[in-house]
């Protein structure tokens, strides 16, 4: 296993060693999940505009778009709503 040497501030220190404490786990256990974890989700930006689920959703909401034309309804704004509740 190779090692390697990481410049963090103090404080960043502190809280890894807080966290990695409180999972009774090494700092070194700690910084390889973070590390792997990114590493995964660069590997999911993939074109997903040819996945049935994304087409069975796309075709959903051109259904509702339909059936509410013209009633005022504006299923972007409820998302916008649920998302500012969220965060």
């Amino acid at each position: 296993m190779a090692r390697f040497v990481v410049t963090i501030p103090d404080e960043f220190l502190k809280e890894v060693d807080a966290r990695a404490k409180a999972e009774h786990r090494s700092r070194s256990e700690l910084v390889r999940e973070a590390l792997r974890n990114y590493l995964r989700s660069g590997e999911r930006k993939e074109d997903i505009s040819n996945r049935p689920d994304f087409k069975r959703a796309v075709r959903f909401q051109d259904e509702m778009r339909r059936r509410h034309e013209g009633s005022g309804y504006s299923g972007s704004a409820v998302v916008r709503e649920m998302r500012d509740r969220i965060y």
